[in-house]
């Protein structure tokens, strides 16, 4: 955001052009102590949107959200409220009538024989009511037990309202995890599973209220927006936007 909107606004100034319509769902992260203050909304008109855009939202906001930077002698801090586009143009979705209720939703599963001997190409996806609670390895997108994937990669999808994290590696090297909105998602969001992955690359992702979950690991009732447990991976200019305790886990 380019400025600070208060509680009870009906709309926000962004600081950059967006190629956002009328109708589509966003997310406005929380800049309080507590995450839980991140909101969803839907665009109701958009103007100006070449150059810094004003977006008129179909209800005021409960919240205030800061924008500014804060300057200590020679250092510059952004801390300005990050706003993601949760809505695209491909739905990946759980069913409607039981999903939430349940925590049961819509996942992926990519799994193959060893090094390479697959392509998993997922971008600019929107999943949401997926990860099934209670269930380890139920992920929205689990890559699981490839070996190298050079040639798969997961960018330019949102993921909200999830009830088991986001997108998962687990026994992969030199996937590419990048330019992700995750929204609303429990436990760790984006999750490094046994130690042995390495070389995979996590850049320019942004994670909002990441919530604790009592029906997975012991470790996600404090979650982080990132769990790593291998330091042999390249994270880079992610954004931890908001979660019930971390936003970084190095748990080696």
């Amino acid at each position: 955001m380019k400025e600070t909107a208060e509680a009870g606004s009906s709309t926000i100034k962004l600081s950059v052009a967006v190629d956002w319509q009328v109708g589509e769902e966003i997310s406005i992260a929380s800049t309080s102590y507590n995450s839980r203050e991140a909101e969803q909304r839907t665009i109701k008109a958009i103007t100006d949107a070449d150059t810094h855009p004003i977006i008129t939202l179909d209800k005021p906001l409960e919240y205030k959200h800061f924008a500014g930077i804060e300057t200590y002698g020679d250092k510059e801090i952004d801390m300005r409220a990050e706003v993601g586009l949760l809505t695209r143009s491909v739905v990946y979705k759980g069913e409607d009538e039981h999903t939430v209720d349940n925590q049961y939703g819509a996942i992926i599963f990519i799994h193959s024989e060893g090094d390479d001997s697959l392509r998993a190409r997922l971008s600019y996806t929107e999943f949401t009511q997926v990860g099934q609670a209670f269930k380890v390895g139920r992920y929205p997108v689990h890559f699981h037990l490839i070996g190298t994937v050079h040639e798969s990669y997961a960018q330019g999808n949102a993921v909200h309202t999830s009830f088991n994290r986001a997108f998962t590696i687990h026994g992969n090297e030199y996937l590419r995890i990048t330019e992700n909105v995750v929204f609303n998602a429990m436990g760790h969001n984006v999750f490094i599973e046994d130690g042995i992955e390495r070389h995979n690359y996590v850049a320019r992702n942004l994670i909002m209220m990441t919530k604790r979950s009592w029906s997975l690991l012991n470790t996600d009732q404090t979650p982080a927006c990132f769990w790593i447990t291998n330091p042999n991976n390249d994270f880079i200019d992610n954004h931890a936007a908001g979660s019930d305790r971390y936003g970084y886990w190095y748990d080696l």
